[in-house]
């Protein structure tokens, strides 16, 4: 299957699974409290990194093969299975021998949860990994749909049962369940490898420092959620989880569709010898020309958005969701550099940069959970500014782009924030409904417009790709 294909499955599935997550959020944010929401948070942190620890970076290195041997797939299942056995019997062990004012018995269930969804991880390298190998998102596609609103639809559930913060944990198991059973259906006649005993060795050193940046980046989450809650409350960490979830719905849309085919896609550019600094600056150009519009129109119209998605009870909400929009700034020149280096044979760059990074963000967010949440979210701005300034010199030395494509590239992506913006910001100030939900609409929609037209009239690379895409569907 083609790269560009691959991206229209995932493109064309994101509507549907979109809704289950607004439908989700929507729903929760009235069922559940900022309370629960911020030890939910705290719980999630905890078994992303207990995940990350399981996966030993097998995934990424299953990925990288040019071609996936049976025999090096079984090792690998053989080690990803009883990663996951030990990493979740150590979870519930400490998790459940941390004192009552760290872990409190309300989160008893989400953390039983949570250590079930780690044992099922490695059947992940059974059904997706051939999947996403051989770029066959079509299926992955339809599974993710099936599996994002059985997760909306337990989460509800469970919340109006009064479960707390163990409804999304439930939610998640029951995604998991769900959508495994289905690539297990569909890929019945295909032959599945047994786990096996050998080649551990290689596959823990080539994946230490893989899986060690992601403990790294869920450690640097969890540093950063214990200084919210103990400095400013667990109430608080649940509106920062809210806002952060708001903010986010443009990665939901976008970012999750691209990203599982744009590793593959470096890997075979850089095989193929395609400029390295050519493939950088293409992807800052193509999210330059995402990130910063979308961003800015959600902290334009964090007000209404808040209101509609969050409901009554978040007032503190809209200006953290502002705050934390300001992150969409650096995120082109961070977002999914990870593949890049590694297809350019830098991981251990990355890995630098990665730990530099997470150090300054917790430091910085702790002194500015000492202040206010606000503050906290000012601090993590300029972290990522901090962090885009790094890796953007690093690329610098790698690829040997000059910095005046860069320039350029940027002020392109800002003229087109400007014209998508301003139509939003008119129709905000001076449509008046008398219904919040409408003029969120409206505005979004003036915006929308704007977009459209300043892409089509600049000729931006979303217009020529848009173009290229037509072709090949019709």
């Amino acid at each position: 299957m083609s790269l560009r294909r691959a991206i229209r499955d995932r493109i064309l599935s994101r509507p549907a699974v979109l809704a289950a997550h607004a439908v989700t959020l929507l729903v929760l944010s009235r069922l559940l409290t900022p309370a629960e929401f911020g030890l939910f948070a705290l719980a999630a942190v905890a078994h992303q990194i207990a995940v990350a620890l399981a996966d030993l970076g097998i995934k990424t290195q299953l990925l990288n093969s040019p071609s996936l041997d049976p025999h090096r797939h079984g090792e690998a299942f053989g080690l990803a299975l009883t990663a996951a056995c030990v990493v979740a019997a150590g979870f519930l062990g400490v998790a459940l021998l941390l004192p009552d004012a760290l872990a409190p018995p309300s989160l008893d269930a989400t953390l039983w949860i949570f250590a079930a969804a780690v044992l099922l991880g490695p059947l992940e390298l059974l059904f997706n990994i051939p999947l996403m190998q051989s770029m066959r998102f079509g299926l992955i596609s339809v599974v993710n749909v099936f599996g994002a609103w059985i997760r909306c639809g337990v989460s509800i559930i469970a919340a109006l049962y009064g479960a707390g913060p163990a409804a999304l944990a439930a939610g998640l198991l029951a995604e998991q369940i769900v959508s495994f059973a289905m690539f297990a259906i569909a890929r019945r006649n295909e032959q599945v490898p047994a786990p096996r005993m050998t080649g551990w060795r290689r596959l823990i050193e080539d994946g230490a420092r893989l899986s060690g940046n992601q403990v790294i980046r869920h450690l640097s989450e969890l540093g950063l959620m214990g200084a919210i809650s103990g400095f400013l409350g667990v109430a608080t960490l649940g509106v920062y989880n809210r806002a952060d979830q708001v903010v986010k719905l443009f990665d939901k849309i976008f970012l999750n569709s691209f990203s599982p085919v744009i590793h593959p896609a470096f890997v075979q550019a850089i095989k193929d010898k395609h400029d390295p600094a050519t493939i950088y600056l293409k992807k800052v150009e193509l999210l330059t020309a995402l990130i910063w519009p979308a961003f800015a129109m959600i902290a334009i119209l964090a007000d209404p958005l808040c209101r509609v998605v969050l409901g009554p009870g978040w007032d503190a909400a809209p200006v953290v969701v502002q705050l934390l929009a300001l992150i969409g700034i650096a995120r082109p020149f961070t977002q999914m550099n990870q593949a890049l280096f590694i297809a350019l044979g830098e991981l251990r760059l990355s890995t630098r940069l990665d730990v530099q990074h997470h150090i300054t963000r917790v430091a910085l967010a702790s002194c500015g959970a000492l202040i206010s949440l606000e503050a906290v979210c000012i601090a993590l701005a300029m972290s990522g500014v901090i962090d885009a300034i790094r890796q953007t010199r690093a690329f610098a030395r790698s690829t040997g782009y000059e910095k005046r494509q860069l320039f350029n590239v940027a002020l392109n992506a800002f003229l087109l924030t400007l014209c998508t913006v301003a139509p939003a910001a008119l129709a905000l100030s001076f449509v008046s409904t008398g219904s919040v939900f409408l003029e969120l609409i409206l505005s979004a929609s003036a915006g929308a417009v704007g977009f459209v037209l300043a892409v089509c009239v600049m000729r931006n690379v979303l217009f020529h790709e848009a173009q290229k895409a037509l072709k090949r569907i019709f």
